[in-house]
């Protein structure tokens, strides 16, 4: 069940997903929109599939407000829908699924971007000589942005092995539920999309950057600065990534 703090018109807008993976590089990406964009939470996701946690809000010091598991946030003003997801799920996604679904279906939602990761291991000969970001999108999405993707230069997925549903896409190693997602939206006619990057566990803050700058590539939400990067800030809980400093008793 989707929980809004008020009504909103929310058509046509993006709803970017990200799927818990590997090095959890989706999630530090939509931590880096929400802080880049000052988007507004708006509501939760309330769902047993994931274990529930509560905690002050990630992006604001002085903030009153709490998080959730499983939080969505909106930009207004660019049209785009972010859900954060902040733990594992522990039980079957299909209540889930159905939630979403519903509520892209009632609110007209334009398309559906699934962010996520793979296993850096599990890349083929060809796949280390290139780069290691790939998208896989549904036809609708693919018909009507293949030309931009091409003059990007980015790669279509290469699976070693494939689903066995020639009506399912290829599997993602380390990619979570991303590619049940895809399919469960793809049965449904919803236009989607997924964006994700090979990599390792460890300091995955490039690899967020990385995904961050793949998609801004084709959504254009952030600006670019004089040297052609993206200038980002840090969310403020990122202070506490890798835990509290050591204390300096233990020298």
């Amino acid at each position: 069940m989707i929980k809004l703090t008020k009504q909103y018109n929310l058509e046509g807008f993006s709803l970017i997903i990200p799927s818990v993976a590997v090095g959890n590089v989706a999630q530090l990406t939509v931590d880096l929109l929400i802080s880049n964009l000052n988007l507004q939470r708006i509501g939760q996701i309330v769902t047993s599939a994931f274990i529930p946690i509560v905690g002050l809000d990630p992006y604001a010091k002085t903030s009153e407000h709490l998080c959730t598991a499983v939080d969505l946030y909106a930009g207004l003003e660019n049209k785009i829908l972010v859900v954060q997801i902040r733990s594992p799920f522990v039980k079957s996604l299909n209540n889930f699924y159905h939630s979403l679904l519903q509520f892209i279906t009632a609110n007209k939602i334009f398309k559906i971007v699934i962010l996520t990761s793979s296993y850096a291991y599990e890349k083929t000969d060809t796949q280390i000589n290139t780069t290691e970001l790939r998208y896989i999108a549904s036809p609708s999405i693919l018909s009507n942005n293949k030309e931009i993707f091409d003059d990007s230069k980015w790669l279509q997925y290469e699976s070693k092995s494939s689903c066995p549903s020639e009506q399912q896409i290829s599997c993602i190693p380390g990619g979570g539920f991303a590619t049940n997602l895809f399919n469960f939206l793809l049965n449904n006619n919803v236009p989607c999309i997924i964006l994700f990057k090979f990599c390792s566990e460890g300091d995955n803050i490039p690899d967020a950057l990385d995904l961050l700058n793949y998609l801004n590539q084709w959504m254009k939400l952030l600006k670019m600065n004089s040297s052609g990067s993206l200038d980002v800030k840090y969310p403020l809980s990122w202070k506490y990534l890798f835990g509290n400093a050591p204390s300096s008793e233990i020298y």
